[in-house]
C-alpha cells in the first residue's frame, strides 16, 4: 500500500495544491513554506510530471535555500536516477546534519545502493542514543516502516519484536506487526492482530485494510469486501481502499464495477500506471476497446 496516497487526498494538501496551481496560471503571488511546496514537488514527481516537480522545487529553494526539505528531495530525485555519489553530496551539504529527516534519508540512501548493513546500524545507533522514550518508539516505528518500502522484511519483523518488547504500550504496534506480517505471507496472524485491535479502535482505517489484504491474499473474497467497504463507509475516497475494490472485483470477473472503483481512484492519481493498465484490462473485459487504448495512452 502507498500510504501517500492518502496523504495527498489530505483536504489541507488539495487546498495547497490548488492555490499553489491558481498562482502559476495567475501570476499573483502567494506565501507557501517550504515544507508545503516540496509536498507538491512530492505529488507531481509521484504522478510522473517531472517538469512540474522540478519548477517547484526549485521555487522552494528560491525563498528557503537552506531548508531541508527541499534538499532532501534533491538527493532523493539523484539516488532514483542513480547517481549516488551527487544523492549523497547532496545530503552532507544540507546544514542541519542532526536533523531527524537527514537520518532518515541517509538511512534509506544506504538501503537504495544496497549497503543495508550501514543502514540497519546507523538507525540503531540513533534509537540508542534518544533520551526520550516516545521519540525513541516514533524513531523505531519509523524505521521498521522504511524497512518495509524497501522490502528488509525480515529485519523489520525484528524491530517489531523490539518495539513491542522495549514500548509494549506504543499505540500502532499491533497494525504495524499486522503490516509486516502480511508481506511475510503470513496472512493469518495479519488477521488476529488486526481483528484484536479493531475490537476498540473500529474506526482505523489503517487496520481494516491491513485486515482486507490479509483476506484477499487468501482469496477470502466475502471477508476482504466487509472489511473494505468498511473503510469506505468510513472514508468514501479512501485511495488504497479504492484500489482493493476494484481488485476484489477484478479478481472476481465483475469488470464494469472494477472499472467504476478504478475510475474514481483515477480521478485522484491520473497517471498511476498500475491502476491504468487494470482499468484497461476491464474496459478490454467489457468489449471498450478504443477506451482501453485511451487509458494505456493518455
Amino acid at each position: 500500500m502507498n500510504e501517500d496516497y492518502n496523504y495527498f487526498q489530505n483536504e489541507q494538501f488539495r487546498k495547497s495544491l490548488t492555490a499553489y496551481e491558481d498562482m502559476l496560471a495567475s501570476g499573483k503571488h502567494e506565501e507557501f513554506d517550504a515544507e508545503t511546496l516540496t509536498d507538491i514537488a512530492e505529488y507531481y514527481s509521484m504522478e510522473q510530471r517531472t517538469d512540474d516537480a522540478n519548477r517547484c522545487i526549485q521555487y522552494a529553494l528560491s525563498f528557503y535555500p537552506d531548508s531541508v526539505d527541499p534538499q532532501i528531495f534533491l538527493s532523493r530525485q539523484q539516488m532514483f536516477a542513480n547517481n549516488e555519489a551527487k544523492a549523497w553530496f547532496i545530503c552532507r551539504q544540507i546544514s542541519d546534519q542532526n536533523d531527524r529527516e537527514v537520518l532518515f534519508l541517509k538511512a534509506e540512501l544506504y538501503f537504495y545502493f544496497n549497503k543495508t548493513e550501514q543502514g540497519f546500524q546507523l538507525l540503531m545507533k540513533a534509537y540508542s542514543e534518544c533520551d526520550e522514550e516516545q521519540e525513541a518508539a516514533d524513531l523505531l516505528y519509523d524505521s521498521i516502516c522504511l524497512c518495509r518500502d524497501y522490502e528488509l522484511n525480515q529485519k523489520a519483523l525484528e524491530w517489531v519484536m523490539l518495539l513491542r518488547s522495549e514500548h509494549p504500550d506504543y499505540a500502532d504496534i499491533d497494525v504495524l506487526e499486522a503490516e509486516v506480517r502480511n508481506v511475510l505471507g503470513e496472512h493469518e496472524a495479519a488477521i488476529r492482530l488486526a481483528e484484536g485491535y479493531l475490537e476498540n479502535n473500529p474506526y482505523d482505517t489503517h487496520a481494516w485494510m491491513q485486515l482486507a489484504e490479509a483476506h484477499l491474499m487468501m482469496e477470502h473474497y466475502e471477508e476482504a469486501t466487509e472489511a473494505v467497504d468498511y473503510v469506505l463507509a468510513i472514508d468514501s475516497e479512501n485511495a488504497e481502499a479504492l484500489i482493493m475494490r476494484g481488485n476484489i472485483l477484478f479478481d472476481t470477473e465483475h469488470p464494469h464495477e472494477a472499472h467504476e472503483y478504478y475510475t474514481r481512484f483515477l480521478g485522484y492519481f491520473p497517471n498511476d500506471e498500475r491502476v491504468r493498465y487494470l482499468d484497461a484490462e476491464c474496459l478490454m473485459d467489457m468489449g471498450q476497446y478504443e477506451a482501453a487504448m485511451r487509458r494505456l495512452s493518455s
